[in-house]
């Protein structure tokens, strides 16, 4: 049996091209004590993905040049020599963007790159692709972006830039749910309607309008008690402008930057943070990696209750359409988690 996999073969300069990656495929090796071989279903394509590229010091390790590329995902355990993972059973971890993963390594923090993150799917009572968005990393980000770092209060009115997304579809709900009025900033007035209509935003606002700015005061004149930041650029620097005395930013994400990395731009605005006695601050979802499980609870019972949509933006494709993907995420196409239905190779 025949695994294709999808390498990394050169660093992206700007934009990833199709040529900074290569097809490859190896035999698929009896399975040694301690592993498992896992059948690679749906891939999570993440904004993330793009800084995983690039060399340099980051949260974690940069993909090796020759290496698979990253993705977490969900997949069938065909077979199985760890005695707590069983054949049959479905699991999410990181996968990278092959056919088949053999994972190895269970006793060490560091052997998936992404901490220890992987978590038997023990009820299939949600669609799989679940488990790579509102149970996935995505929602583990929204969730304790929302909650422990941003500690969200009814009445607060919180605005989350990348809404649309699949983190920011969750932040959002998260805050409506708490009991805050809900604005979310995207690209266009089709995901503003999809905001409004299927994840109960209060508000949505396209940036791309040139009043925007002036929209959002409207909605709000007395500032911004919280911003949900998975952008970064310029609406990072005007949101600092519209911040209520004693706001918040939380930096989630800087989607705009990521494909520019050699010459990130700043917030030029940050003088407000000194006017509004503002806090801003960042935060990686793995550092509250030990209550993935509560957090996965609950938002399990929002989901059955009615108040949380999990609605993701599956594609189908196999691993060579992975870079055309990809691009259709930065150009924005999603509404919702973007994720891939893995495709097998003839």
């Amino acid at each position: 049996m025949k695994n294709n996999q999808l390498l990394l073969v050169s660093r992206p300069m700007g934009t990833p091209k199709e040529a900074n990656f290569a097809v490859q495929s190896t035999p698929i090796k009896p399975l040694n004590d301690g592993e498992v071989l896992v059948k690679n279903q749906f891939l999570s394509i993440d904004p993330a993905m793009r800084s995983w590229m690039a060399e340099g010091k980051s949260y974690i390790n940069p993909i090796q040049i020759g290496g698979v590329m990253r993705a977490m995902g969900v997949g069938l355990v065909l077979d199985s020599k760890y005695p707590e993972i069983k054949a049959g059973e479905y699991i999410s971890t990181e996968l990278g963007v092959q056919e088949y993963s053999t994972l190895y390594n269970f006793t060490s923090s560091q052997r998936l790159g992404v901490q220890s993150y992987v978590y038997s799917i023990k009820e299939n009572n949600l669609p799989l692709p679940t488990h790579l968005g509102a149970l996935g990393i995505p929602g583990m980000t929204a969730y304790f972006g929302m909650l422990a770092v941003g500690k969200i209060q009814a009445g607060e009115t919180v605005v989350i830039s990348g809404a649309a997304g699949g983190v920011g579809t969750i932040a959002g709900q998260i805050a409506k749910i708490k009991g805050c009025k809900v604005i979310g900033i995207t690209s266009s007035d089709e995901k503003c309607q999809g905001l409004l209509h299927d994840f109960n935003f209060d508000y949505a606002i396209n940036y791309k309008n040139p009043q925007w700015k002036d929209e959002l005061m409207g909605i709000c004149p007395e500032g911004v008690q919280l911003f949900f930041d998975n952008v970064g650029g310029d609406i990072l620097n005007t949101l600092l402008g519209c911040l209520s005395k004693g706001g918040r930013v939380i930096l989630s994400g800087a989607a705009s930057q990521y494909n520019n990395m050699a010459f990130m731009r700043g917030p030029a605005n940050y003088l407000s943070l000194i006017v509004n006695r503002a806090k801003i601050e960042g935060f990686v979802n793995i550092d509250y990696y030990h209550q993935f499980d509560e957090a996965r609870n609950e938002i399990k019972n929002w989901i059955q209750a009615g108040l949380l949509n999990p609605d993701n933006y599956v594609v189908k494709g196999g691993i060579d359409d992975f870079h055309a993907i990809l691009i259709d995420l930065f150009a924005g196409k999603n509404l919702g988690k973007m994720v891939m239905e893995l495709q097998t190779l003839n």
